[in-house]
């Protein structure tokens, strides 16, 4: 999968987890737990929404802490398995 489009498919997820409709202000660099406030069960909802919406899979063995320190590293890992 393009980059671009794992930027986008992250961001349209993380506008659904996060309930708003505009993301200002977030850019590759933003973390997801302590800048947007993500926790465990909303990280499983987000990578449940890129699944849907991207329609891979990803294998949870495969999954580490660091792939989900920033918007920037989840779109890597996302394009990386696209």
């Amino acid at each position: 999968m393009r980059k671009s489009s794992a930027e986008q498919s992250v961001l349209a997820a993380l506008r659904q987890v996060l309930g708003r409709g505009e993301l200002s202000g977030v850019d590759s660099g933003t973390l997801l737990f302590e800048d947007l406030g993500l926790d465990s069960t909303s990280v499983i909802e987000l990578l449940m929404l890129i699944e849907a919406e991207t329609g891979a899979e990803f294998d949870t063995e495969s999954l580490e802490l660091e792939h989900f320190a920033s918007v920037g590293t989840l779109t890597e890992f996302v394009s990386s398995h696209g």
